[in-house]
């Protein structure tokens, strides 16, 4: 079931030929948070959210915006060119398999050009040669500068990355999943490098300069201690 929901002046035709960047809720939240750099740098406007029952509902303000921020929002830049989907809350046990199908139906509907699944995986199953290695992989359509994943099963952590992916496969949709390894923590870093290497590989910006994040990451592991305290 499609469960997109428009915002009143977006045509939903605009979507058709249209890449469309979407993270897998996984380890370290990096795909998330990569996501909110492209959101925040790019400002691609709002164009609906997608209510579906299968994600735990939250809702808190727009950040430099009137309105809402909703579970899972859709953005769409001004020249249609690339489409985001960012997701703040995780799916409900059990209904993983239902969001996959909603979503597969979603970008059928739409006719998107291609699709690109963002997904982070566990970095302690890595391969002596990963460990050397950059922390970047790809499975399915070829991604510039990214090697090929040796194998799926040294993935752990990825959310829905690896149903998403093979549910989008199994559809005959254009589909690629960037895999990075990582560990729970302090990952914006690693947002910053996955989201270097996407836009290496895709050209998703047409001019150089850093990445801008949101200003609610400054409150990612609350205020500074008070070193008073210790005084």
């Amino acid at each position: 079931m499609d469960s997109f929901v428009p915002v009143p002046s977006f045509d939903s035709e605009k979507f058709s030929g249209s890449t469309l960047i979407l993270p897998s809720v996984s380890i370290g939240n990096v795909p998330q948070l990569t996501c909110d750099l492209f959101i925040h740098t790019l400002h691609p406007e709002r164009v609906g959210y997608i209510a579906n029952e299968a994600v735990m509902p939250v809702a808190g303000p727009r950040e430099g915006a009137a309105g809402v921020s909703l579970a899972v929002e859709v953005f769409q830049t001004k020249d249609q060119q690339w489409t985001f989907i960012q997701q703040r809350a995780p799916t409900f046990k059990g209904k993983r398999r239902q969001y996959v199908r909603d979503l597969v139906a979603f970008i059928q509907k739409h006719r998107f050009a291609r699709v690109i699944v963002l997904t982070s995986a566990d970095a302690t199953f890595r391969t002596d040669t990963q460990i050397t290695s950059a922390p970047f992989r790809f499975i399915g359509a070829p991604v510039n500068g990214i090697p090929e994943l040796e194998s799926e099963e040294l993935l752990h952590g990825t959310g829905i990355g690896r149903s998403l992916y093979k549910a989008l496969a199994d559809a005959h949709v254009p589909v690629s999943m960037v895999v990075m390894f990582a560990l729970e923590g302090d990952n914006v870093s690693d947002s910053f490098h996955l989201a270097d290497v996407i836009n290496a590989a895709a050209q998703i910006r047409s001019t150089q300069g850093p990445w801008t994040p949101p200003k609610s990451w400054d409150y990612l592991f609350g205020l500074p201690v008070n070193a008073e305290l210790y005084q």
